[in-house]
């Protein structure tokens, strides 16, 4: 009997596990690095699934080279996508928390340490952080997101400012459980992931910078045509919400006119629902311009 409550109090005080998913499709040469950055964080009761997505490239032996324990390598019998390939992890994952990786990213050394201690203290059911974006050759862009606050963020916050990125999340295991990725997401997984999470989870953003990210010429975030048909997708899901607020209307449509305009299209459409939502005169000659064509071309020869 004094053996059973023993186990039991031991069982009590031991840290939880927390499960880490990488998604990775022919990423062998910086996949490690990024793993790396997981397998030694502070934090150390954690279990690190890869998620190959049918590689072409030499990832698998790449990875075998690791002789961590906590690493598990799984590989998709197809190329699917980065949803599918998260998707797998968490029905994988065994962990009481869950936390997401890109292949190209690193985390700082302290960031799930530090996101379990803000869950628990918040009484949050996820937690996010910022980060610094580099291009490829390690020059700083930006910080993201670039606001300066800390708090819990709303479903109607996250409509009108997305400040989440895959590889901030964390959160307790159920949530990513019954909420998955949208595997129809061409892009802005993401945002489409918080979206739905905050209809029925706190999320709490901290002030503070865990995760150094990496973008690749070849990333799906180069892609603008990817990105109009994620906004027109996220547009079907929350059109209700989106035009239930004009500040969420404007933002979002001047949004989706950037991808209009990168696609070579013309935002004649979306700048009618700014001008709809915010009839001002900086937003009157905005539609003018794309009634006559001119707005695309302006736009891309700014943002060259």
């Amino acid at each position: 009997y004094l053996w059973y409550i023993k186990k039991m109090l031991d069982n009590n005080n031991k840290p939880s596990l927390i499960s880490v998913i990488i998604p990775a499709y022919n990423r062998a040469h910086i996949v490690l690095k990024s793993i790396n950055s997981v397998l030694n964080q502070t934090y150390s009761n954690l279990e690190l699934i890869l998620v190959d997505d049918c590689s072409t490239d030499n990832t698998k032996e790449v990875v075998k080279s690791i002789t961590d324990a906590r690493f598990h390598y799984v590989c998709l019998e197809k190329n699917s996508g980065a949803c599918v390939a998260r998707n797998r992890g968490i029905e994988e994952a065994k962990g009481d928390f869950i936390a997401f990786n890109d292949s190209d990213d690193l985390w700082h050394k302290d960031k799930l340490e530090k996101q379990l201690e803000i869950l628990q203290k918040q009484n949050a059911d996820i937690v996010l952080c910022k980060m610094k974006c580099f291009d490829e050759n390690n020059n700083f862009l930006h910080d993201f997101p670039e606001k300066e606050n800390s708090g819990f963020v709303t479903y109607e916050d996250l409509l009108f400012y997305n400040c989440s990125s895959t590889q901030t999340f964390f959160g307790k295991a159920e949530c990513f459980k019954k909420i998955k990725f949208d595997n129809t997401m061409p892009r802005l997984q993401d945002w489409d992931e918080i979206l739905r999470l905050s209809q029925n989870y706190k999320i709490y953003l901290p002030d503070e910078v865990l995760v150094d990210t990496f973008i690749q010429k070849d990333s799906i975030s180069t892609h603008p045509e990817k990105g109009l048909l994620a906004m027109e997708k996220l547009f079907e899901k929350h059109k209700d919400a989106i035009l239930s607020s004009k500040k969420v209307t404007e933002s979002f449509f001047k949004k989706k006119s950037a991808f209009s305009c990168l696609s070579g299209k013309n935002p004649a459409e979306e700048m009618n629902y700014v001008y709809k939502a915010n009839p001002n005169m900086q937003n009157l000659l905005k539609l003018s311009l794309a009634k006559i064509g001119l707005y695309k071309i302006l736009f891309n020869l700014k943002n060259r």
